[in-house]
Formats: structure tokens, C-alpha cells, sequence
């Protein structure tokens, strides 16, 4: 099922772009200026790649976090990245337009429709077939692709199967970052140590507050071998006319960063009608809906308490629920930006 191996032309090998008037710390700054003169983005100018991986995104108001991602990715092992911006107001779009300009790899395009996830995921995914690719990951703003020893590429190299199914590890912000940045990324070292499952059976006690979002067991995600048919499903848990079987992997892991502040997830309250309004089928986006119904300050406090640690513990509507530590989010970044030790 691997096709033969082609070069691939690296045109514009990541020379960063200019700062946003988004401020930016020091510790973001240095990430991003480490991948950008990365080994694996610097090495050649041409690269023999037996197959071809492509990104495919969809996003709105990620301004903090879509440069980050996308350099991540490439660096990881995606040869281009197809991403489109559904109506962002707060510069995410002028952020993609940098990141074309500066790298051949990089394609995007603005949709201010109703937020139609699927419908927008299977495009991509099915215009990346058209180009060739063998294999298509869908990513999330929030979610950062990480193989298990470093290199996605060579997994997917090894792989006959049409679609990987992944686990996603949900990971944990400290209390006190309340606005968004990248570097606030490395701040995001705990999660629950046994989440909670099966999903819909963990979101019903979300509803009841006896449980935080964070700590639910979160739906595996998925990476696939696409066709002229592909269709991928509202948050990539799953996805039908693949080329190939399904399987279960543990050499890949989707590190997933579902509310890395205060300010993003008001964000999210602010943005969780708009499904709905797209008239997606009721049965998806329970969380959504429950956020939506979040009208208050004091109701924003206490679901940021729920979801945020403080001393190792979440506050999850006044009972003290522990919290276990792992890097793996953080570890997983620095390695990309070929840092030596912790940031």
C-alpha cells in the first residue's frame, strides 16, 4: 500500500515569521526560533520520503496557539499542512497567512460559515488524496500528534492498516494562568491519574458535576490512509471509507491541551452555541451544549477551578479531586524544538 518513494522540495525550510502584534513570551519565542532551525527542518533542501503525510485543521480564534502547532507538526513529520480558518476575529488568519508566505508547506483558506467541523475535515482530507497523500492527520489546535521514541513518520511508514485509532491524554493547566500564550504550554504538566470512562458515561457525570471534563476518559482519535470517499467524523474520533482496516496503535499518542487558560475557555462559552446553531445532530457536542448554559462570572470561576490545578488537586465544585504529574506535553514540545532540558 506504500507507494514509491518521491522527493519532496522543502522550498522555504522554515524561516519564522514576523511577530504578530500578539505579545509573545520569551519562553514561546525560543520554541518557536528552535523549530524553525530544527535538524529535522534544516537537514536538506530535498528529502526521499516513502509516503506522504498530510495535516488537516480547522480552527477559529486560536491566535496563541496555530503557529506553534503547525511548526510542531511539520517538524514531527507532516509534509504539508492544509488548514482552514472558520472566521476568526482575533488574528489567526493573518497568523496563517505568515506561515503560507514563509513555507511552501502551508496552505489555508478562510470559511466564515457555521461551524461544520466534518463537513470541512473531509474535504481537506479528500483534496489531500487528490495530491497524493498516504496519510492524512487531523489535528486540533489543542492537540499535539506525539509517536512514542519521537518520530511519527517512521510509524506511519511501517503502517498497512487504513485508519490508527489513538488514545488522547487530556492534560492540565495551573490555576493561575489566566490569559493565553504558547509558552503557557509548559505549564500543562498534570492529569488525572485514572480518567474516567466510558465517555458517555464519564460526560453524564460531568453533567452532574461529580467529575471535571479534564478527568473524563477522552474518545480515541484518529489518523487515517485516505480514498476519493474518505469522511471524517466531528472531532476525528472516527472515520469511515479509509483504505485499509482499523487498528488500535499505542505508538502514537494525541496530547490534547483542552483548556490551557481562563481566557480560552471563555472562549469556548463564548463559541459553544455555534454548533448548535449549524444544526449538527444533538447527540454530539454534549460539552458544548453544557458550556453554553455557563451565563455567569462566578459560574466561569467555578468550571475553571474544576479544570485547573492548584497544589495537585482540581476544585471540582468544592470537593478536592487529586492530580498526578507528566510532561509529556511539555517533554514532547521541547524535543521538537531540539531543546536540551525543560524550558
Amino acid at each position: 500500500m506504500v507507494r514509491e518513494g518521491r522527493l519532496l522540495s522543502l522550498e522555504n525550510p522554515m524561516a519564522f515569521c514576523e511577530d504578530t502584534p500578539r505579545s509573545r513570551g520569551k519562553n514561546a519565542e525560543r520554541m518557536e526560533d528552535q523549530l524553525a532551525d530544527s535538524p529535522v527542518r534544516q537537514s536538506c533542501r530535498f528529502r526521499l520520503v516513502a509516503v506522504l503525510v498530510y495535516g488537516v485543521s480547522m480552527v477559529r480564534n486560536e491566535a496563541d496557539l496555530i503557529r506553534l502547532n503547525v511548526l510542531y507538526h511539520l517538524a514531527s513529520g507532516i509534509d504539508r499542512m492544509l488548514v482552514v480558518d472558520n472566521g476568526s476575529t482575533d488574528g489567526t488568519d493573518e497568523i496563517l497567512q505568515q506561515l503560507s508566505l514563509q513555507h511552501a508547506e502551508v496552505r489555508w483558506s478562510r470559511d466564515d460559515g457555521p461551524f461544520l467541523p466534518s463537513r470541512v475535515m473531509t474535504k481537506l482530507a479528500r483534496e489531500a488524496f487528490e495530491e497524493g497523500a498516504d496519510w492524512v492527520v487531523p489535528v486540533d489546535a489543542d492537540e499535539f500528534w506525539h509517536a512514542r521514541g519521537g518520530d511519527l513518520r517512521r510509524v506511519l511508514e511501517n503502517e498497512e492498516v487504513g485508519v490508527l485509532r489513538a488514545q488522547a491524554v487530556n492534560f492540565i493547566q495551573r490555576r493561575s494562568q489566566r490569559e493565553s500564550s504558547p509558552d503557557a504550554l509548559i505549564y500543562m504538566t498534570r492529569r488525572t491519574e485514572l480518567p474516567v470512562g466510558p465517555p458517555g458515561h464519564a460526560q453524564s457525570l460531568v453533567e452532574s458535576r461529580k467529575i471535571a471534563f479534564v478527568e473524563k476518559a477522552y474518545p480515541q482519535k484518529c489518523i487515517c490512509r485516505p480514498t476519493a470517499e474518505v469522511k471524517i467524523e466531528t472531532g476525528h474520533h472516527s472515520i469511515s471509507g479509509a483504505d485499509g482496516p482499523t487498528m488500535r496503535t499505542e505508538r502514537i499518542v494525541c496530547l490534547h491541551a483542552p483548556m490551557r487558560s481562563r481566557a480560552a475557555l471563555v472562549e469556548r462559552v463564548t463559541s459553544a452555541s455555534r454548533a448548535a446553531a449549524a444544526g449538527r445532530n444533538p447527540n454530539q457536542g454534549r460539552n458544548r451544549r453544557r458550556l453554553a448554559a455557563l451565563r455567569d462570572e462566578k459560574a466561569i470561576d467555578e468550571e475553571w477551578a474544576a479544570n485547573s490545578y492548584e497544589d495537585d488537586f482540581l476544585d471540582v465544585y468544592g470537593d478536592k479531586h487529586p492530580v498526578v504529574f507528566d510532561p509529556s506535553l511539555r517533554d514532547a514540545l521541547t524535543a521538537a524544538f531540539n531543546e536540551v532540558g525543560p524550558l
